[in-house]
């Protein structure tokens, strides 16, 4: 499968990969702006606003019915963050015309609700309605406070909030969710104007259909997009370390949640030979069933009802995740450090290492079965313009050498621990998936 590229206009850019693999085909429009503190704050609102309704599909009922009539398409719209980058991301997954009973295009009519929700949300003079935006603010208030429930991933968003503590862009949980009060239909309003004119529309499609089909489409829909004040997106960079810091917060629960943060210095870039060493080191250490902290720390040492490892290619950080009981929080850490120490070291056994290839290998695989994963693949590096495919990247993992990981190894910072240690008595087991 080949990625092609189409320059449709000069504020929008499409990516396609064309492929009869699959019957269903995907289509993501991603609006990418570089982050600022307000973004993080009013992108939170923002999708759940523009989902509620349109000039021609008043509330979500309306919108509804008409993808049911497209063979029941599915349209998703979310924020995420890519790096330093903020992205506003509507994702449509689409039966491929070829298996329709009809005549008429189905993406041309998916294109048309993505069209009406992006560029002709349902306003009054101007500003959005107020009953929903207070209601969505509600809802999001909510979930905000909901991680809460959810310790392992709490300790994570901890974890991540004090490894940016410098970084004024990056407000905390509890930031975005005071910060809700500042918005109201009109600011929000504001807001989205804001993005559309300074984002270009980055499109990503899997299908059947040409490059060329598809861009004529996108013109025919979003022509009229502008983003006069377009900005350059910030390239993946490694965060710089604030100096070591340490955190534990109390919390009624059984099961105590340890998150560890390592800068790694590399992060996704053209022809990176570093940047495949450290998709292998994540491997080794916690990445998979075979890795270091699975096989020593948790079922050797049996110091942790789980213990993984996970690498972010956008800021070249290096995270754990482990539960444990609160009391054994000292020996884990100690245990997770040396097993980071015995890679520096070169202690990893020729079996480890073929085992961390071929899991690399078996993931990259797997991404070709899948729409989905091709859109995750290669829609975020495009938007960098990283133009490595799938095999350049099985070609890099395999290059890497055990030298090349001992060299990274070294140069790994341990930099921030979170810790919510847990209160209540008992084995904590339940608490192992949430």
């Amino acid at each position: 499968m080949t990625l092609q590229k189409v320059h449709v206009t000069e504020h929008i850019h499409l990516s396609c990969i064309q492929t009869d693999k699959f019957k269903t085909g995907v289509l993501t429009l991603t609006l990418p702006i570089p982050i600022d503190r307000k973004s993080v704050i009013f992108s939170a609102i923002l999708p759940e606003v523009l989902r509620r309704g349109t000039e021609r599909y008043p509330d979500m009922a309306a919108l509804n019915r008409r993808l049911d009539e497209l063979y029941a398409a599915c349209v998703e719209i979310r924020n995420t963050q890519v790096g330093k980058n903020l992205a506003l991301v509507l994702t449509a997954e689409v039966l491929d015309d070829a298996y329709a009973a009809d005549e008429d295009s189905i993406l041309d009519g998916v294109m048309e609700v993505l069209a009406q929700m992006l560029l002709h949300p349902r306003m009054t003079d101007g500003s959005f309605d107020r009953a929903i935006v207070e209601q969505e603010k509600r809802f999001k208030r909510d979930t905000f406070r909901s991680a809460i429930n959810h310790t392992r991933i709490l300790a994570n968003i901890r974890l991540a909030e004090l490894m940016s503590r410098e970084d004024d862009s990056q407000p905390t949980l509890k930031e975005r969710e005071d910060g809700l009060e500042e918005i109201n239909e009109t600011n929000l309003a504001e807001f989205y104007r804001r993005l559309l004119s300074r984002a270009p529309l980055e499109a990503f499609y899997v299908g059947t259909l040409p490059p060329q089909a598809v861009a004529d489409k996108l013109l025919r829909f979003f022509g009229e997009w502008n983003a006069p004040l377009k900005q350059s997106l910030l390239l993946p960079l490694a965060e710089k370390s604030a100096g070591y810091c340490s955190k534990v917060e109390t919390m009624p629960v059984s099961q105590g949640k340890l998150a560890m943060g390592f800068r790694t210095g590399v992060t996704a870039s053209q022809n990176s030979s570093d940047y495949y060493t450290a998709l292998v080191i994540n491997e080794i250490f916690g990445g998979s069933p075979a890795s270091k902290l699975f096989m020593n720390v948790r079922e050797k040492m049996s110091l942790c009802y789980y213990c993984s490892s996970s690498y972010n290619q956008y800021n070249g950080i290096l995270s754990v995740s482990a539960g444990i009981e609160s009391a054994n929080r000292e020996r884990t850490e100690k245990a997770i450090l040396e097993q980071l120490e015995q890679i520096r070291l070169g202690n990893v056994s020729e079996t480890e290492f073929r085992a961390a290839k071929v899991s690399l290998e078996n993931a990259y695989r797997q991404i070709y079965d899948n729409p989905f994963e091709l859109q995750a693949f290669f829609g975020n590096r495009s938007l960098f313009g990283l133009s490595e495919s799938i095999e350049d990247c099985r070609r890099g993992v395999a290059t890497v050498t055990p030298e090349d990981v001992i060299a990274l190894a070294g140069r790994v910072i341990h930099d921030t621990v979170f810790f919510i240690e847990g209160t209540l008595s008992g084995e904590g087991k339940e608490e192992q998936d949430d």
